[in-house]
């Protein structure tokens, strides 16, 4: 709607991010019903119900309708409006980034088609990037999530020649990912500070990234928190949360 767009009106409404999560949840909700579908699974992982930062005591998500908050106010709705209605869940809830990326990296039919940069969704259509932009606060949060499963020359390949880990200039943007910098976690579909750090530790451990500059430096900002980092791994490549998943769903993923 492109009122979406327009000025807010004082004491009327706010503009801010549209949850577009939550609205593609209830189409998809209408959808299964009308075709009689008995299930509508989701694929937001764990660190989406972690916030971007604290106001007044108050956790402000840029992700909240991926959130777990959501998931589980969702389900209570529809449970008391469609009777027999489709199970709506997450299949990633128990999951961090990183247990993500550690799996995506072995698919490699999709790594010369995958697109996580917002650069593609430009309003207007002379602006859309049909490749990664290798500038973003989405780039180098993907680039930094792959690094300790992918190649140099994967990633290398996988931003078309442009890495972000490559670009020293880009170093305030990985600060403020991995929560040492001057400004917030960024108002981003992005992972949690933990999950970064660790990321990172991870990374400067490969031989093919020894003369990458940027992530040695990086690791020596975190100082005594690398370590703690580095040990953390064990705990972010587990099931993490709570979740709804059905019975055979854990049986599957190995959760029981």
């Amino acid at each position: 709607d492109p009122g979406i767009l327009r000025p807010a009106v004082p004491g009327q409404y706010f503009n801010g991010h549209v949850p577009i999560t939550g609205v593609l949840s209830a189409i998809a909700v209408l959808v299964a019903v009308l075709d009689g579908r008995g299930q509508v699974v989701m694929s937001n992982e764990w660190s989406a119900s972690r916030g971007n930062l604290e106001v007044e005591g108050r956790t402000i998500n840029h992700q909240y309708s991926k959130s777990d908050v959501f998931e589980n106010g969702f389900r209570q709705v529809l449970a008391g409006a469609i009777d027999g209605g489709p199970d709506y869940f997450s299949l990633l809830r128990p999951f961090s980034e990183l247990w993500v990326a550690d799996r995506f990296a072995a698919l490699t039919q999709y790594h010369s088609v995958v697109h996580s940069c917002n650069r593609a969704f430009h309003l207007d259509p002379a602006q859309r990037l049909d490749h990664w932009c290798g500038q973003c606060d989405k780039c180098c949060f993907i680039d930094l999530i792959l690094s300790p499963f992918l190649s140099t020359a994967a990633l290398e390949d996988l931003f078309s020649g442009h890495e972000p880990l490559a670009d020293p200039a880009l170093q305030p943007r990985f600060e403020d990912l991995l929560g040492i910098g001057e400004g917030r976690k960024p108002f981003e579909c992005v992972g949690d500070v933990d999950e970064c750090r660790t990321a990172l530790t991870l990374a400067c451990d490969r031989p093919d990234r020894a003369a990458t500059t940027l992530l040695h430096r990086l690791r020596t900002e975190l100082g005594n928190a690398a370590a703690v980092a580095h040990a953390d791994a064990e705990r972010l490549l587990a099931p993490l949360s709570d979740h709804h998943l059905p019975d055979a769903l854990v049986r599957t993923l190995a959760l029981d």
